[in-house]
């Protein structure tokens, strides 16, 4: 069973034991703009500042969850519905990874559901090295899964750092002096010459998440982000957002 649909079969368990399937819930998720979802941030290269990707936000009874998608539509339903999505389409798979943030952060089983704002994206790489260090101090070479600039910059002042990602755009490209390999061609190879794999939490609901945690292997697998929110806490991933909201 895949990572989406594993988190999947818990969320439907957790809905179904609060009886939320027979209440006239209504999901609503909007794609936010950039300033809408992180404010003015310091810098301007953050990829939702591209406009290729978008936050998807949720509302439940008062509380949010987001996830980001390259698809802009709006969409509404039942959390019944939300279970009959294929997720196999990435906008579904954001839709639901959304809405499932929202309902988990109402019932009080995660937090950090929704993006920091402001000067906190810029924050939050400093606090990322004090963590590997805490967390991981024999890690010496880091696989960056998903490009995330102000990270790699500060990464590669601390590690042997190497960048894969899957936006035309930035493959073959280089940030802070590393090049920017293909996160599908490279991926293996990539993964397989680092200690630790830093994985952007869009993999969740880009279908690549399984193909980068066979590549990871015994390594030890670092996600970030809002959109892995929900199945982070459920699945027992390791997660690092230490200024979401």
């Amino acid at each position: 069973m895949s990572v989406l649909q594993s988190f999947k079969s818990k969320f439907a368990e957790i809905i179904k034991a609060n009886d939320l399937l027979t209440e006239s819930v209504q999901v609503i998720v909007k794609p936010l703009t950039a300033k809408q979802a992180i404010g003015t941030p310091d810098r301007q290269d953050f990829p939702i500042q591209k406009g290729k990707e978008r936050i998807l936000e949720a509302k439940f009874k008062g509380d949010a969850g987001q996830a980001f998608t390259d698809s802009f539509h709006d969409y509404e339903g039942t959390f019944a519905d939300l279970l009959e999505l294929d997720l196999d389409d990435r906008f579904n798979a954001s839709v639901f990874c959304s809405a499932a943030n929202a309902a988990l952060r109402h019932l009080g089983v995660v937090r950090g559901t929704v993006h920091c704002r402001d000067k906190e994206p810029t924050q939050c790489s400093p606090k990322l090295i004090e963590y590997l260090a805490d967390k991981h101090p024999e890690t010496k070479r880091i696989a960056l899964v998903g490009l995330q600039p102000a990270m790699c910059e500060v990464l590669a002042q601390h590690y042997e750092v190497s960048v894969l990602d899957l936006d035309p755009d930035n493959i073959g490209g280089q940030t802070a002096g590393v090049e920017i390999k293909d996160g599908r061609k490279d991926l293996a190879e990539v993964v397989g010459q680092n200690d630790l794999v830093l994985v952007t939490g869009s993999t969740l609901t880009n279908n690549t998440i399984d193909a980068v945690l066979a590549a990871a292997g015994q390594r030890p697998v670092v996600f970030f982000g809002i959109t892995i929110a929900g199945a982070a806490e459920l699945l027992g991933l390791e997660r690092f957002c230490p200024l979401g909201h």
